[in-house]
């Protein structure tokens, strides 16, 4: 597969096409947790039922009886027979959609792996829409108990998890009255929620919120990096110019460099450096590198560099023992030799 393109089309906002891991590592799937994970346990479930939240799937091996395999199609008309969102996180490749629906009005969207039957014990990715007059308020609630983490979703929703147990989140709508929860093991349910992935026929559909740019001072990015706890690169201290920080839900962020003038968020390309959250990201450096074409630079600390030389605006970088990628973004072409020269580092 030949590397795409993926330097920023600026419109305000960092907006890039495609991120190159989506090329150099195969999709993550659902697995099956080995055993239950809960919620949240004990006295807290009590405190979540008071406050308004339904806890179905956490609390529940979700394999059951009544289940159907369905196409997006049957999920698009089941939405329209019922007069209400039906809520899922699209269709993932190979997966088989379960449907299940319950005598309380609850519909459950469950995603079996390839060779998982339908039925099956086990938790596996899954999205429930429930019945709730108040959900909205609900999730509020449940966010002033101090336990729980808010996320803010595209079209006004807003999503809560417990800090202690991100395999859980429940979510809700202004004007619906249906309370959503999506289990995903290993922390997976909040990233899910981050990339925009929950959806639904009949309602709100997918996207992110994404914050808007501002301006940042060198002393700034520093601090966020520390509270980040994770390292954040850039190309070094240029006198006069605006650093204009932009960051994803999904944990990308970029800074933009904006010449004496510019405006932040202005339309325009300029020099750029993103720092994207990737497991074993010089892995995926050297899966691209092993492509057709590919040229390499090699850098100081065990790093590696790759770009398409029809292409020498754009660069995806990775260093040894990192799970962050790097991309440099230079508009005149000469993004191979700045980051040759070393000027790409960690913000200290």
């Amino acid at each position: 597969m030949d590397c795409h393109v993926f330097g920023p089309r600026m419109a305000g906002n960092w907006t890039t096409l495609r991120n190159v891991t989506e090329q150099t590592s195969t999709q993550t799937k659902p697995q099956e947790v080995a055993r239950t994970v809960p919620f949240r346990t004990g006295a807290v479930i009590v405190i979540a039922v008071a406050i308004g939240l339904i806890l179905w799937l956490a609390l529940r091996d979700t394999g059951s009886g009544g289940g159907k395999a369905v196409s997006a199609a049957d999920l698009r008309k089941l939405a329209s027979s019922v007069g209400h969102p039906v809520f899922w996180l699209g269709q993932v490749d190979g997966d088989t959609n379960e449907l299940t629906k319950k005598s309380d009005g609850s519909i459950i969207v469950r995603y079996l792996p390839p060779g998982v039957g339908i039925g099956a014990k086990g938790q596996y990715w899954s999205v429930a829409t429930y019945p709730f007059p108040g959900a909205y308020a609900g999730i509020q609630r449940a966010l002033r108990t101090g336990d729980a983490a808010q996320l803010n979703l595209a079209h006004g929703g807003l999503a809560e998890y417990a800090k202690s147990n991100p395999n859980n989140v429940h979510a809700a709508y202004p004007g619906y009255a249906y309370q959503v929860e999506v289990f995903a093991p290993r922390g997976q349910a909040v990233s899910l929620i981050q990339a925009g992935r929950l959806t639904s026929f009949g309602g709100p559909r997918g996207g992110v919120v994404t914050p808007k740019p501002k301006a940042a001072s060198a002393t700034a990015l520093k601090s966020l990096a520390g509270s980040l706890g994770h390292p954040i690169y850039w190309a070094g201290p240029k006198k006069r110019y605006t650093y204009e920080l932009n960051r994803n839900p999904n944990g990308n962020l970029i800074i933009r460099y904006l010449p004496p003038g510019v405006r932040i968020g202005a339309k325009g390309q300029y020099l750029s450096v993103a720092t994207y959250p990737y497991t074993d990201a010089l892995a995926g450096i050297q899966r691209v590198a092993k492509q057709k074409g590919q040229r390499t630079i090699k850098l100081s600390g065990g790093g590696l560099a790759v770009y398409d030389p029809k292409n020498p605006n754009d660069v995806h970088l990775a260093f040894r023992g990192s799970n962050y990628q790097v991309e440099v973004y230079d508009p005149t072409g000469k993004t191979p030799q700045l980051v040759s020269s070393g000027q790409i580092t960690v913000i200290r």
